[in-house]
């Protein structure tokens, strides 16, 4: 038996498998839509209900990583907290399950017609919902015909009397099967493609049930790498959605606690269920994560406690949604427009918050400004819509002619402000790329810089004064800043060229430097349009 073609050939089954499962998850995502993210972020205080949650998303999706990678991006966007996203994984534990209990059913010779039946309706249908469906059943097909390839090396590797001997001192010594599962399982990041792998290895008498049990532990820890890295990766998560990652690993950590001293019980238990190997095996899943999470569920705020303190540390919030926009008082125009103005102001200060802390990203390199900066961008979008349509409904009739004035202005203005974030959005997207490109600037670049800065906040700090107040003086400051920072980034520019030149500057470092300025220079220009519909009555 040539080894290495063996090792190969598996290798190459269980690529087929991944492929599979990647593409069942993507169709099973693409056709489920924004329904799975909308359920997420409809859950409840009830614990029962965010586990059932969490069963049902991972079920429909099948992946446990997408939909713990999914709580964490909803937790970082502050729409779910710590308590809600718990319940949850401990559901998407259980659902993940439902793909072990899928390939036992070994439909090995279903598996290329469905490939077939898949490829013809993704590349053939004209509705997107049946191409999804094509591209599922089409996972589906590869997926057991990895399956099958793995088990066909497998056997191969049962006639290997070193492997059939490592493997069982591997089945007399537990941890070392849980921590060599661990660690495969966080290299692939697929507890799926491990778990098919195992079925595999036991179908074909390789390892016995307590063997395949102890691998099956070990997935179960090794599949939440993928949300440590979501959480703790470069992205500047918050302290919630790493506390969320970190539950995750202990709810697994503290499940094979539990089972490893009893393992020898638990196998005897787990065979009784079944008389076939590979069901017995998706049932030693199923039953770990359902019995953890019938365990650890009514103890959820306790494990909330032990990842709080273990991860100390408190998050900026982030007040979402509208705070003075309310419906009836539409019945009455001249309030309900007071009412979009008062909204709108919060919006500017929103905006001129996020110029500030895109100055703290650029000048110090913070990643808690570039976050709050990407959070706040899309609160700023968000306002920007819902004040349109509220000011849309305002019946302009009941209105005196300066109100009439200030409504048509109004949209003028959001759109002015929403605009400003944007740019200081952008202002922080070159702060990332200096901080990872470790971009060095002159002192007189930093400088200059700086000076624009200033003019350009206090550019944005004057307009949010004009939006509910009037003044001739501050509305020439206004445009007077505009021009004075029209001057300077010519001035700056022709600078910058001249250090080019001399070689006293980076060359490139040279297109951020020129970015920023830009958008200052773009973020006065709004400003100076808000103030300049000030001058004309707003």
């Amino acid at each position: 038996m040539d080894i290495k073609l063996v090792v190969f050939s598996l290798l190459g089954g269980l690529a087929l498998f991944i492929y599979g499962m990647i593409l069942l998850s993507e169709g099973l995502q693409m056709a489920a839509g924004e329904k799975m993210k909308n359920l997420l972020e409809k859950l409840t205080n009830s614990k029962i209900k965010g586990a059932i949650v969490g069963l049902l998303v991972t079920c429909i999706i099948q992946s446990s990583s997408a939909t713990t990678v999914t709580l964490v991006g909803l937790i970082n966007a502050h729409l779910i907290s710590l308590a809600q996203a718990v319940p949850v994984i401990m559901g998407a534990n259980i659902g993940t399950t439902i793909t072990a209990q899928l390939v036992a059913f070994r439909l090995d010779e279903w598996a290329l017609p469905m490939v077939a039946v898949g490829f013809v309706m993704f590349f053939t249908a004209k509705s997107e919902k049946i191409k999804y469906f094509g591209q599922v059943l089409m996972g589906f097909g590869i997926l057991f015909v990895g399956l099958k390839f793995m088990a066909s090396e497998v056997k191969q590797l049962a006639k290997d009397p070193d492997i059939v001997l490592f493997l069982a001192k591997m089945g007399r010594t537990p941890i070392l099967a849980v921590l060599t599962s661990m660690i495969f399982t966080e290299i692939i990041q697929s507890s799926s493609a491990t778990t098919g792998l195992i079925i595999a290895m036991g179908m074909s008498g390789l390892i016995d049930l307590q063997t395949a049990i102890c691998f099956i532990l070990g997935a179960n820890i090794g599949t939440t790498i993928t949300v440590c890295i979501a959480a703790f990766g470069p992205t500047g998560s918050t302290y919630a959605a790493k506390r969320t990652a970190l539950a995750h690993v202990l709810f697994n950590v503290i499940g094979n606690l539990c089972f490893l001293p009893f393992i020898g019980y638990y196998a005897e238990f787990i065979s009784r269920t079944s008389s076939d190997i590979a069901r017995q095996i998706a049932n030693s899943h199923t039953f770990f994560n359902v019995t953890m999470t019938c365990i650890l569920l009514p103890l959820s705020g306790y494990l909330i406690k032990l990842v709080t303190f273990i991860i100390k540390g408190e998050d900026i919030t982030i007040e979402t949604g509208v705070k003075f926009l309310d419906k009836n008082t539409l019945k009455t125009p001249a309030i309900a427009l007071n009412m979009a103005i008062n909204e709108t102001e919060r919006m500017a200060n929103i905006a001129l918050s996020m110029l500030e802390s895109s100055r703290k990203a650029f000048f110090e390199g913070s990643k808690t400004d570039i976050s709050l900066v990407k959070e706040k961008e899309k609160l700023v979008d968000d306002l920007d819509n819902k004040i349109e349509n509220f000011i849309m409904q305002i019946n302009d009739n009941a209105l005196s002619a300066h109100q009439k004035n200030q409504l048509s202005s109004l949209n003028h203005v959001i759109s002015d402000i929403e605009r400003i974030a944007d740019h200081a959005n952008n202002i922080t997207e070159e702060a990332e790329t200096s901080i990872n490109r470790k971009l060095k600037f002159s002192d007189s670049a930093l400088e200059e810089i700086s000076t624009v800065f200033n003019k350009a906040e206090a550019s944005v700090s004057q307009v949010i004064y004009l939006i509910k107040n009037s003044s001739d003086d501050v509305i020439k400051s206004v445009l007077g800043l505009e021009k004075d920072i029209d001057g300077l980034i010519m001035t700056y520019e022709n600078n910058h060229l001249e250090r080019l030149e001399k070689g006293s500057c980076c060359p490139e470092a040279g297109p951020v430097y020129l970015d920023v300025l830009r958008n200052l220079e773009r973020i006065s220009d709004h400003a100076h349009n808000i103030a300049y519909a000030k001058r004309f009555g707003f």
